[in-house]
């Protein structure tokens, strides 16, 4: 496992197992720390700089948020989600977003609408360039500042908790399956076309579509 020298440890005023969690979440993340890597004590302490307890705290908080799996006198490694499953999360992920939207979207001041039409260009840009990176990038800018702008906090703590993880599954298995460039780009330009015109509908149909959520059947559809 990459181990950065001890000047990258953060000198903060907080707590080392705060520290510690932030430190390894963002490894994760970024990819430092791959899929299925085992997770060592020994060298988490040298990369860290502290003691074993608050580590061991952070990675029971990682385990709790689908990060991290344990196995007792075994292993503790990273997550290594299955591709199969990569639409549930996206699914899971999409039915968070629709609730957000429910909350938010009429509610939205001109200058909140335009920076989110911005977010969306830019995520576009990235999926028209095929640039994978680019693309993750732009589109947790666009979600993040939807989120934020939602005023219920317990969605939101409820949110933190969870998304993150299913977030990652997804990027890591989309790296693994590849995606379909054009058809992303087409679904968040009706997204973008929805939001700056504020159809409210049409982002929700959008959100569905890029989310991969069927559309609700009508009343009677579907019965003999």
């Amino acid at each position: 496992m990459p181990v950065p020298g001890v000047s990258e440890v953060r000198q903060t005023r907080v707590l080392a197992r705060d520290r510690a969690y932030e430190s390894l979440k963002t490894a994760i993340l970024d990819g430092t720390i791959q899929p299925g890597e085992r997770l060592e004590d020994a060298e988490l302490q040298a990369w860290l700089g502290m003691s074993k307890t608050p580590i061991r705290q952070a990675l029971h908080a990682l385990t709790v948020e689908g990060f991290v799996e344990t196995a007792a006198q075994s292993y503790t490694r990273v997550v290594a989600p299955r591709v199969d499953d990569a639409v549930l999360h996206l699914q899971t992920i999409g039915v968070f977003v629709l609730g957000v939207l429910d909350l938010t979207l009429d509610g939205l001041s001109d200058a909140d609408r335009d920076a989110l039409v911005g977010d969306v260009d830019r995520l576009i840009a990235g999926l028209e360039a095929a640039d994978l990176e680019a693309s993750i990038a732009a589109s947790r800018q666009y979600y993040g500042r939807l989120m934020a702008l939602c005023r219920n906090r317990v969605l939101l703590r409820l949110g933190e908790r969870t998304l993150a993880a299913r977030a990652y599954y997804v990027g890591v298995a989309y790296r693994a399956l590849g995606i379909d460039w054009p058809e992303a780009a087409q679904a968040y330009a009706a997204l973008r076309s929805a939001l700056a015109s504020g159809d409210s509908r049409g982002v929700h149909a959008a959100e569905r579509e890029i989310f991969r959520i069927d559309a609700p059947q009508a009343a009677g559809e579907g019965r003999d």
